[in-house]
């Protein structure tokens, strides 16, 4: 039987952010768990413009090479954890941009929720999300 695989992902691109460190920090919580392999996604490694793509993502058909090289990375992981600040009583924007990118890549895979800063609201934006199937299908 393979690992799953599980991206964590870096919910905050702005500067000074704290989601590195909590993410790191939940990284070596992964430590010594059989089963799963767990890697950081940086949304800072992965710059991608306000939602740019002329069809949308639902269609599959995605035409700019940034999207591609995303679609491809999300599509790799057989599940996810969000480490999100909460900005104005939700998620951070360039999370929810990432996220709005793909669909299919999304679908059927697990995801959880990690916090900081207050960030209830901002997990409970993505668990909405996550629940009615707009975006993630658990």
């Amino acid at each position: 039987m393979t690992d799953v695989k599980i991206g964590i992902i870096v919910g905050s691109t702005r500067p000074g952010r704290h989601a590195r460190a909590v993410a790191d920090w939940v990284l070596g919580q992964t430590s010594g768990r059989p089963g799963a392999r767990y890697e950081i996604i940086d949304l800072a490694d992965h710059p991608l413009p306000h939602l740019d793509e002329p069809m949308p993502p639902s269609y599959g058909q995605y035409q700019h090479d940034h999207t591609k090289a995303w679609a491809a990375t999300i599509a790799g992981y057989d599940g996810f954890i969000f480490v999100t600040p909460e900005y104005n009583h939700s998620t951070s924007g360039v999370l929810k941009n990432a996220i709005d990118y793909v669909y299919a890549e999304w679908n059927n895979k697990a995801a959880g929720f990690v916090a900081y800063a207050a960030g209830r609201h901002g997990i409970k934006q993505l668990s909405d999300a996550s629940i009615s199937g707009s975006t993630i299908k658990l």
